[in-house]
């Protein structure tokens, strides 16, 4: 018997927030955010199941890139950091990855190369994000310095989509400015962008959070399904008296007489540990609180209002019914970092299991 701990990757959900996003950003082209491995859902489910919808699939380094090559062969495959020195250039000219320029020294190593074995590439100017990208002047003296590849695509990051509009718009209008000036393609949509700014989707677009059926908003976009989906089964129950205690530091005590479920899943398993107590899982249709620490591989649930909770029994700890956003609401992450950290240890399978 296998620990009955595991996340379902829901591909339908997948697909379906895929071609939702494309319909609703009509008219632009699909960059498929994959980076860290598919935000936790694993690259060698998802990459498939898109496939057929995506125009092509965004990583953060050159690493990620022949990881994804191995599961898709001919795709387009965009870097967003780039290559960081020569050799990697060479690696991505050799497996046909696309590496985004960022900086001055990526624009020495990248014309120092035969012009005849240099990778595709998109440009990144800076428009008020100041972590990555290139300054007008920069792009000004690459582009009338040097010719272009076809296809090379102008493109920014978005910093604040999700809470300031104004700023978004200064941005959008200077990188459209730019775009214009030298006649690129432009790209500038994450996900809070696809989702709030139309104007914003030009040429291609580069969901992340919201293919997963995350929520980048205040406001829940009911378009969106979640993909992953973590479950285990009821490991133990035991009935405590009065003022005994449950978990390490003893942090919590019963004020009744009440029934302890503890779950083998804990933080290892990317249960968040800084989560309050309190929080629900669900189970027998309803919810429970999550009651004492969270330790590395076990959680205890007060299911004392659920006298038909069993050993065995089915518990999902996000969801359907438990959203990725309400569990980072409770434990003072987001919902990109639940995401982000959820470690290979934690199987997945997009296959249901009963």
């Amino acid at each position: 018997m296998t620990r009955p701990t595991f996340a379902y990757i829901d591909i339908q959900a997948l697909r379906s927030n895929a071609q939702w996003l494309k319909q609703h950003c009509h008219g632009s082209r699909l960059m498929c955010v994959v980076k860290a491995d598919a935000y936790g859902h694993d690259i060698r489910l998802i990459a498939p199941a898109l496939a057929d919808i995506a125009d092509g699939f965004a990583v953060a380094h050159c690493a990620e890139g022949l990881e994804l090559r191995a599961v898709n062969p001919t795709a387009p495959i965009l870097v967003l950091e780039g290559a960081f020195d020569t050799t990697e250039l060479d690696t991505a000219y050799q497996h046909d990855l696309t590496v985004a320029i960022t900086n001055t020294w990526q624009i020495i190593d990248y014309l120092a190369r035969p012009a005849n074995r240099r990778p595709a590439i998109w440009l990144k100017v800076d428009t008020g994000m100041h972590r990555l990208g290139l300054s007008e002047s920069q792009l000004e003296d690459l582009c009338r310095d040097h010719p272009l590849p076809q296809d090379t695509v102008l493109f920014t990051h978005f910093s604040d989509a999700d809470t300031d509009s104004e700023k978004t718009a200064l941005q959008l209008a200077l990188l459209t400015k730019l775009g214009q000036r030298y006649k690129l393609p432009m790209s500038a949509a994450n996900s809070p962008a696809c989702l709030s700014y139309n104007e914003s989707h030009l040429d291609w677009v580069r969901p992340g959070y919201a293919l997963y059926g995350g929520s980048p908003l205040t406001d829940i976009e009911e378009h969106l399904r979640p993909v992953m989906k973590v479950y285990t089964r009821i490991h133990s129950i035991r009935s405590l008296r009065i003022g005994e205690c449950v978990g390490y530091g003893s942090t919590w005590s019963a004020k009744q007489d009440s029934r302890i479920a503890t779950l083998p899943i804990g933080y290892a398993d990317g249960y968040p540990r800084s989560i309050a107590s309190g929080t629900k899982v669900w189970l027998h249709n309803q919810f429970a609180p999550v009651v004492g620490r969270v330790s590395m591989d076990l959680i205890t649930v007060d299911v004392t209002g659920t006298p038909e909770a069993k050993e065995g029994d089915l518990v999902e700890l996000w969801g359907d019914n438990i959203p990725l956003h309400t569990l980072a609401n409770h434990s003072g992450l987001s919902g990109y970092e639940i995401m982000a950290r959820v470690p290979k240890r934690l199987q997945r399978s997009d296959t249901w299991r009963l």
